[in-house]
């Protein structure tokens, strides 16, 4: 049985999953004014409800950061070599495919609030 080592307990790689929720729900609303009526004109989405998104484009920034900053916590407790140390159990083949799991998870966040920031400085470029 692995013991509480002196720095702490370790945490489970499930415990990135606050993080990268809280990180992909800023993301979205940090895109909900400049990218989201662009996807939903690329759909097919129409309606004059899409001109009301502009509203949370004074959020967009402090969003957009909120989720790097829970990007980075999540990056922390996952890529930590204490995390690789913490799989250290009877069932390691578990701990591998919850930590390959939540690091797709992560990725996949990556992008999606990295969208929001790229796409207001690539635009002037298509004008």
């Amino acid at each position: 049985m692995k013991t509480v080592t002196e720095s702490g307990p370790q945490q489970p790689a499930g415990a990135t999953a606050p993080a990268l929720t809280l990180a992909g729900i800023a993301a979205l609303l940090s895109s909900a004014c400049c990218v989201m009526p662009l996807f939903f004109a690329i759909v097919g989405i129409s309606g004059a409800w899409i001109g009301q998104l502009r509203v949370l484009q004074p959020w967009s920034v402090p969003l957009s950061g909120l989720a790097l900053l829970a990007l980075a916590l999540a990056g922390w407790r996952l890529y930590r070599p204490a995390a690789a140390a913490a799989c250290d159990t009877a069932d390691p083949a578990a701990c591998r495919r919850a930590g390959s799991t939540a690091r797709r998870w992560f990725w996949l966040v990556a992008v999606l609030t990295l969208v929001p920031i790229v796409v207001p400085l690539a635009a002037p470029l298509f004008y």
